[in-house]
């Protein structure tokens, strides 16, 4: 059972709780009886609420105030301590004082054991025995030299001297006044700070003229400087002293400039004037208040993401086809193997836990590509870099992300960043514009980077234009970026992590060694689903799956039996979507439609296993890549072999008498303008022991027609409508059909055409009807 402690607290003892100010009166059954002293309203604080009111911040006990009247706080102003007074050799002072009439106390002490009626005079403490004691005991307990005299000849010493006997028993008598817990020091300090006069050196209109040149001239958002501020009061001083001479008064005098900064100092704060110099922006950025607590416990749960333009020149040689020019093209074209010179972007996510950096990215443009793939590394396994660069030491593993803190980048803040990151389950927070103080560890990492990597590399611009005047960084700027990245990430993996680091929360020990902890201790926050972090921060590509699985990127091929038993039993066909990580191109994720869960496929090509997409395509450029001067000799000696394969079989054909399986242009136009002309003459067969009807109006003579009677007569009767001419019969198409596939051009040049003059027959000709054909499709 816990006991409830009551504190006997004398009435008139001043206490704060919750930020009220209250004196206490009295106490009772129940607590505390007090009085606020701003606006004297009574309460009774409850003795188990007080023991939990002095844990809160802000609660006060001043117990001095009813035993002696607080005099030793007011005798010094109002500090409640000697180190908070400014002048550090008054402080110095009062533990001198402290230190000799400690001494003094004990040399009284030593000789009243001899002598019992001792008493501590000015003349028994001017003795030289007494003096010689007092220092060499003073220096002891002081740690510092204290001398009974000053040496010979004036010469200067930091030794202090040791006061005559009147004063060393002044602040002995105050020392012996003081009761229990009143501060000795605080007691026996001399007042220096209250020296001097007091009074103002100012005269009122003067100090009128000042404000009123601050106020209205120099409290610009221009910044002008003390000295401009000073000009303007000269004015103003001058207009006010031809009123005071007209009124005879005294001139008055224009103060100094540093009287006048003095001035402003107190008018306003130094946060109020850079806010009205600066303005609200730039003051927030410069004083705002940061915070020094831990912000995150365990790797993964808050990490920064910035980017900023590296300070570096870099060289991108210029790829073209130098090789293939001759000497006088190459001394005509000397700018094709220059070299372009460009600042790049550096892109880096670091855990705020651990201070390790777990990706970082060059890019010549932040985009929402560049942050994807910095995510990308940040949540997978960095062996392959370790490897690549020759890394000594392990980099920082693979953990989600629980909270990714970043600025308003055009890289960093965009819609494909923020939805990728919500799939993968991360939280997006974008800080405020113009406050560092809300990324201190985003910018203390790249300081850490600017001055002890890029500030000795060739190529160096400086933290700002002009910083180095005498260096030429384009001239020096041969570093590529292969090399430069190579370089960047051995020093974010062999160094960085392993120096001493003085962070909040980290308190000088290593990176490595606070991530190694954090990881026994505390653990990382939980790795994502390879799938969701395919799906989310992957490439995407439609294609349509075959028996084969699918193609991705004109020539990958990924493939499973889940995907080929999936296809089986949706029926499906259609396009899928393939998601694959261009870090890691062994398994792929598929997403069918109708097919709840994601599917998994494999690579099929064993060539292009553990490696990255950007590596297959560089290989398979290499395949490719030829010299032109043999890709000329290569197709010259293909046609030649196709001009001799084609040769040899005309030859047969000639030799062989074979028959042409091929039209020529001048037939295809007539075939052409036959079958789309819109009309087809069809051929009539006269049926046996008929005639046509052209025969028998003919005045002339022809077969199957005969004359009645000797003499022309004309013969009575009703002429009858006949019935349409019925189709041509298939028997008779097919024949028509065959006919003309039998004739053939050359059959032109073998029965040449009528010689002029002799009319041909056109009988049979006009008698012919055109009519529609019925069956374009038979015709050829």
């Amino acid at each position: 059972m816990s006991i409830t402690p009551r504190y006997n607290l004398l009435p008139g003892t001043e206490i704060t709780l919750l930020n009220r100010p209250m004196a206490v009166t009295g106490s009772n059954d129940v607590g505390y009886t007090a009085v606020g002293l701003e606006d004297g309203v009574a309460t009774v604080v409850p003795y188990e609420k007080f023991v939990e009111y002095l844990k809160l911040p802000g609660a006060r006990i001043n117990s001095a105030q009813p035993a002696n009247g607080d005099h030793i706080r007011k005798r010094l102003g109002g500090h409640e301590s000697i180190m908070s007074l400014k002048n550090k050799d008054q402080q110095a002072l009062g533990r001198f004082h402290v230190a000799m009439c400690q001494v003094v106390d004990i040399y009284v002490a030593l000789r009243q054991e001899d002598d019992p009626r001792f008493r501590p005079t000015v003349r028994n403490l001017s003795t030289l025995s007494a003096r010689r004691f007092i220092a060499e005991q003073t220096t002891l307990l002081l740690e510092e030299p204290v001398r009974i005299a000053p040496r010979r000849g004036g010469e200067k010493t930091k030794a202090r001297i040791l006061y005559k006997g009147r004063t060393i028993l002044k602040y002995y008598n105050r020392y012996k006044k003081l009761g229990n817990g009143e501060g000795v020091a605080e007691a026996l300090v001399p007042l220096t700070h209250l020296r001097g006069n007091r009074s103002p050196r100012i005269s009122v209109p003067l100090r009128d003229l000042m404000t009123k040149a601050w106020g209205e001239f120099g409290f610009d958002l221009r910044g002008y400087s003390i000295a401009n501020v000073h000009q303007y009061l000269e004015t103003l001083v001058h207009e006010e002293n031809k009123r005071r001479i007209l009124n005879e008064l005294p001139e008055l005098a224009v103060p100094s400039k540093k009287t006048l900064r003095e001035h402003r100092d107190r008018l306003v704060t130094p946060t109020e004037y850079a806010i009205v110099v600066d303005g609200l922006r730039e003051t927030r950025r410069k004083h705002g208040r940061g915070s020094t607590d831990f912000r995150a416990l365990m790797p993964g749960e808050l990490c920064g993401m910035d980017e900023q333009k590296m300070s570096l020149v870099t060289s991108a040689k210029e790829k073209g086809f130098w090789h293939t020019l001759s000497d006088e093209t190459k001394r005509a074209y000397e700018k094709a193997d220059e070299y372009i010179r460009k600042r790049l972007h550096i892109i880096v996510l670091f855990d705020v836990a651990s201070r390790m950096p777990l990706a970082w990215i060059i890019t010549e443009h932040p985009n929402a590509e560049a942050t994807l793939a910095l995510l990308r590394m940040a949540t997978r396994d960095k062996t392959r870099e370790k490897i690549r660069y020759g890394c000594k030491n392990d980099p920082a593993g693979e953990c989600g992300i629980h909270l990714l803190r970043n600025d308003n980048g055009s890289g960093l803040r965009n819609s494909p960043v923020i939805a990728s990151s919500m799939g993968i389950g991360t939280i997006n927070e974008i800080t405020r514009t113009y406050s560092p103080t809300d990324r201190a560890h985003d910018e203390r990492f790249f300081g850490t980077v600017e001055s002890c990597f890029f500030k000795v590399m060739p190529g160096y611009t400086g933290r700002r234009p002009g910083d180095i005047p005498g260096y030429d960084a384009i001239k020096n700027g041969v570093v590529d970026v292969e090399l430069l990245y190579a370089m960047l990430t051995r020093y974010l993996v062999d160094e960085y992590p392993f120096q001493k680091h003085y962070g909040v929360g980290i308190f000088g020990r290593r990176p490595w060694d606070v991530y190694n902890e954090l990881n026994d201790t505390r653990g990382k926050a939980g790795v994502i689903d390879p799938h969701t972090r395919r799906i989310h921060l992957g490439w995407q590509v439609c294609t349509t799956p075959s028996d084969e699985g699918v193609r991705v990127f004109e020539g990958i091929w990924f493939n499973s039996g889940e995907l080929q038993l999936a296809r089986e039993e949706q029926f499906f066909k259609g396009k899928v979507e393939v998601f694959v990580d261009p870090d890691n191109l062994n398994i792929a994720t598929v997403l069918m439609p109708g097919v709840p869960d994601p599917i998994e496929v494999t690579l099929q090509t064993t060539a292009f296993a553990d490696m990255t997409l950007g590596e297959v395509l560089q290989l398979v450029a290499e395949y490719r890549r030829e010299d032109p001067h043999v890709t000329e000799l290569y197709h010259d000696r293909l046609m030649e072999a196709r001009t001799r394969r084609y040769a040899d079989i005309s030859s047969i054909g000639v030799e062989h008498d074979l028959p042409r399986s091929y039209s020529t242009i001048e037939e295809c136009k007539a075939l052409a303008k036959a079958v789309f002309a819109g009309a087809r003459v069809p051929r009539t067969r006269q049926l046996d022991g008929t005639t046509s009807p052209d025969d028998v109006t003919n005045l002339a003579q022809s077969d199957g027609v005969f004359a009645i009677g000797e003499e022309p007569s004309v013969i009575d009767g009703t002429a009858e409508e006949v019935p349409a001419t019925s189709e041509p019969s298939s028997d008779d198409q097919s024949t028509d059909h065959r006919t003309q596939e039998q004739q053939s051009p050359g059959a032109s040049a073998s029965n040449p055409s009528p010689p002029k003059g002799k009319a041909p027959r056109t009988r049979k000709s006009q008698s012919m009807k055109s009519a529609r054909p019925s069956n374009l499709k038979e015709l050829k």
